[in-house]
Parts: structure tokens; C-alpha cells; sequence
């Protein structure tokens, strides 16, 4: 069977009865002893007692098919690692990966095997006219590993353990790089990974000449993870939507029941849920709620809670806060929505809410106009901030790039309460097409509060343009409510 036809096995998650998706469903409440009983997401759309509509879960790749895209997207990746060798001014890099810490490019450079022995190296040299050269000492190479890499030039023992050492030396030997790039000297764990004994595994095996010549290889490694392709996007899109499916059912009544459900319940709702797609998913964080709430009996607003207790019980007048994302064909997304629960006598949000949300919105749309390619990080910082500026509401940037990890490599677009005072010790440009985790909070006074604050945090996925960012889905302009 060709590549093409594997891709097309999909997983698509079984819609459950429509009694489960109707307002008037089976209360959550706390988890259920049995899967029968626990809500779920539906592969069609769901329309919501106050006229949302949910969109169906999207149809998502099987375990293969994965892997097959993962090893086409690699061929294209590594048809470009030459030049960005080249642009950050590295001959040779080398990657170590351990078991128990495997170096976070080892998925992105390398097909996505399951790796366990204790230690793998692989070696990129720009062999000049000859192009890019690549090496690896694994010892049990497959077929779509082969295509990759060569083996070290070095014996193997009768394990099929080559001896890493010689093999390195002669490479040293034959190339004699005037850099070698190494995971050090980052300020991130994805670009500064290698550890002390590896470093000087690596040293004793080239030699003090070498060992003089190694250098950070934390910007090339920041370009090879913030580099995209364009036939990523729209299955980072459909992760998008996926996410997006599974944070509007849990912010509904699907899963919430006033004065039974608690914070952990929507927790497990999305372990269930991501478990039960098919397609190897995890939350690459603990995903979690925080509330906000307006005491009518004093008048005051109860200070945030964030993250809620697990034991929290969701009341009447709440405004919660969801966090979630999870990794899905070697991406990570990032979201965060809000909603809120209907007091007893209310049909709708009250009016100060409504502005709060809006006040959010004009943040989305200052993301989305002022950034651009080639930008700094705080150039995109001061661009945003001054489309901001004199709005009668406390914006906090906080945003961080998003792609193989949900917490990237790439610049930040951070200024926490506007505060425009430090311009960061660290920074570097946007890339076009680079993806984005726009997140931010944006604070407002609630007349029907007694003017107490409520914050809106929000965060959506989004990709870089020419003319700014566009987003992968639309944001929220409306509250999700629950009754």
C-alpha cells in the first residue's frame, strides 16, 4: 500500500448518543465509575441552548499514517539544514540524546523511532561541494532510519555497537570543522540540553583542538524548530480545531453541573477525551481552571484562584478560565477560553462581562495587525503596545512561540501589565510563517461588581504573515455560557 493511501486511515472519534450533547444532559458531576457515563465529544456539530454551536470533532491521523507524514516533512526539513548551517555559521553539529533525557531535537531531526539505549550520536557536516553530510551511531538502524543517516565510520562489535568514539575522531579527521555546534550555552532546555558528561564524552573523544572549537549551536537550533513548512499548517490547523472542540464541551453543560462538578473533573474530562482519539495525544501540561468570582453577600470580588483546587465546585456566577493543549503529529497546541455560569435568574451574561470580553477582542486584533516578519520580539512588543495605547483597560502581554512544543524556541512578545520598562536581555526576529500561542490577559472594571476587576485571559494559536498574524481559528467574541 502506498504512503498516501496509509495517510488516508484516519481515526475519527464515534459520536455519542445526542442525549449527551443536549442541555438537559446527565450531570457530570464527579467522575464516573464507568466509561459509559462520562460526556464526550461529537464528530458532528452541536448546537447549545444559548445558540452556540460546537463544532464536530475533526477527522485526525492514525498512529502510521503519522509517522509517514512525520518522515516526509523530515525530508524536507533536512533539504534545508544546510543553509542554516551555513547562516549561523556552524560546520558541524552534533546531537547527543540519552536515554531518560532524550535532547529535544532528536524527533525533528531524526525519524520518530521509540529510542532507548544510552546514548545516540548524530553528526551533521557541511561537506562543502558535496553538500550536507549525516551520521549516527545507532546501532539498530530501520529502513526509513537508513535514509537519513550513515552509519559513523567505525567498526561495529558483534552487538552492532559501533566504537562512537573512533568513529567521531575520524570525522574530526576528515572534515576538520572550524565550529562544532553543540546544545549549550541556550537559555532554554530545547537549545541547552546536553549534559556535563556528555559534553566530555564528546571532549575526550575529539580532543582538546576540537574541543576549543565548540560553539553554541542554540540559534541554529532555534531556527530548525521555528522554521516551518507549508505543508504543516493545515494539520496544525486541524490540532487547532481538535483542541478548540474539546475546551467548548467542557465549558458547557455537557460537562459542568453547577454545585456538583469540580476543577479536576474537567482535567480528566481532556485525559479521557485525548486518550480515547486514537492518534497517541497527550496534554503536554496539567491542564487546569481558575476562577473568578463576585460575592453578592459582601459585594467584593473573590481574588482570582489560579489554578482552582481540584476539589473547587463550580457555582452559580462563576467565571472560569480554561488552560489545555496537547501534542498531536509532532505538535503541541495552547488554548485558553472562558465562561460563564449563569446566576439564578439570569438569561444572560451581564453587561460588564460583555465589555470585558470585547476589551480582550481589541487585544486579538492588535496581534493580528502590528507584528511582522524580521521583527525583534520587543519591536513587535512596542508595535502592539502602541496600537494599545490609551485604552481604559489593563492589557499584560505574555506570548510565546508554539510548534514542536507548546512552550517554543522563537522570540517572546512580552510585556506583563504594559509595563515597557526592560527591554529583554535576550530576543531575536520573527520568522515568516513561524506559529504563535497569542496569549494575554486583558483586566477590566465590572460596574455590576462594584467595579472589582475581572480578568480575561486568552490564548489562540496563530501563524505569521506579511500583514501580521492570522489565526488558526477564530477567537472567542462571545461567552460560553452554562446554565
Amino acid at each position: 500500500m502506498s504512503r498516501s493511501s496509509r495517510r488516508e486511515r484516519v481515526v475519527r472519534v464515534a459520536a455519542m448518543a445526542t442525549a449527551v450533547l443536549l442541555a438537559s444532559c446527565t450531570p457530570a458531576g464527579a467522575p464516573s465509575g464507568t466509561d459509559d457515563d462520562r460526556p464526550r465529544v461529537s464528530s458532528e456539530p452541536v448546537e447549545l441552548f444559548d445558540g452556540r454551536v460546537i463544532p464536530g470533532m475533526p477527522e485526525l491521523l492514525g498512529m502510521r499514517a503519522q509517522y509517514e507524514l512525520r518522515l516526509e516533512w523530515l525530508a524536507e526539513k533536512r533539504a534545508l539544514l544546510l543553509d542554516q548551517m551555513r547562516t549561523h555559521g556552524i560546520e558541524m553539529w552534533i546531537v547527543v540524546s540519552e536515554e531518560f533525557h532524550q535532547d529535544p531535537a532528536l524527533y525533528y531531526v531524526a525519524p520518530p523511532l521509540q529510542y532507548a539505549r544510552r546514548r545516540d550520536v548524530m553528526v551533521f557536516v557541511d561537506a562543502g561541494e558535496d553538500g550536507l553530510a549525516a551520521y549516527s551511531d545507532y546501532w539498530r538502524p530501520t529502513a526509513d532510519y537508513r535514509r537519513f543517516f550513515e552509519p559513523l565510520p567505525a567498526a561495529r562489535n558483534a552487538r552492532g555497537i559501533q566504537d562512537t568514539p573512533t568513529g567521531l575522531r575520524v570525522l574530526w579527521e576528515r572534515y576538520g570543522p572550524a565550529t562544532i555546534g553543540l546544545a549549550i550555552g541556550g537559555n532554554r532546555g530545547h537549545d541547552s540540553s546536553l549534559t556535563h558528561d556528555s559534553y566530555r564524552f564528546l571532549a575526550d573523544a575529539l580532543g582538546p583542538e576540537a574541543e576549543s572549537r565548540f560553539v553554541s549551536a542554540a540559534p541554529l537550533i532555534e531556527d530548525v524548530f521555528d522554521t516551518r513548512l507549508a505543508g504543516e499548517l493545515e494539520h496544525y490547523r486541524q490540532l487547532v480545531l481538535a483542541t478548540d472542540v474539546i475546551a467548548q464541551t467542557a465549558l458547557s453543560n455537557v460537562v459542568i453541573t453547577p454545585g456538583e462538578t469540580q476543577a479536576e473533573d474537567i482535567k480528566w474530562f481532556f485525559e479521557h477525551t485525548i486518550a480515547e482519539l486514537g492518534v497517541g495525544g497527550k496534554p503536554w501540561f496539567e491542564i487546569h481552571v481558575a476562577v473568578q468570582r463576585f460575592d453578592e453577600a459582601t459585594g467584593e470580588m473573590i481574588p482570582y484562584v489560579h489554578p482552582s483546587p481540584d476539589d473547587l465546585v463550580f457555582q452559580r456566577g462563576d467565571i472560569i478560565h480554561l488552560d489545555c493543549g496537547f501534542d498531536y503529529v509532532g505538535f503541541a497546541s495552547d488554548w485558553q477560553k472562558v465562561a460563564y455560569i449563569l446566576r439564578d435568574g439570569e438569561n444572560d451574561v451581564p453587561q460588564g462581562l460583555r465589555t470585558a470580553l470585547r476589551n480582550a477582542n481589541i487585544v486579538h486584533e492588535a496581534f493580528a495587525a502590528a507584528p511582522r516578519p524580521g521583527m525583534t520580539g520587543w519591536e513587535a512588543t512596542l508595535a502592539i503596545a502602541a496600537l494599545l495605547e490609551g485604552v481604559d483597560f489593563l492589557p499584560s502581554l505574555y506570548s510565546h512561540p508554539i510548534g514542536y512544543h507548546g512552550h517554543a524556541l522563537g522570540p517572546a512578545i512580552n510585556a506583563r501589565d504594559m509595563d515597557l520598562s526592560s527591554p529583554p536581555e535576550w530576543d531575536s526576529h520573527l520568522r515568516d510563517g513561524s506559529y504563535r500561542s497569542i496569549e494575554f490577559s486583558a483586566t477590566t472594571a465590572i460596574p455590576e461588581y462594584g467595579g472589582g476587576t475581572v480578568r480575561i485571559p486568552m490564548e489562540d494559536d496563530g501563524y505569521l504573515t506579511p500583514d501580521g498574524y492570522e489565526y488558526f481559528r477564530p477567537y472567542q467574541t462571545e461567552w460560553y455560557v452554562i446554565r
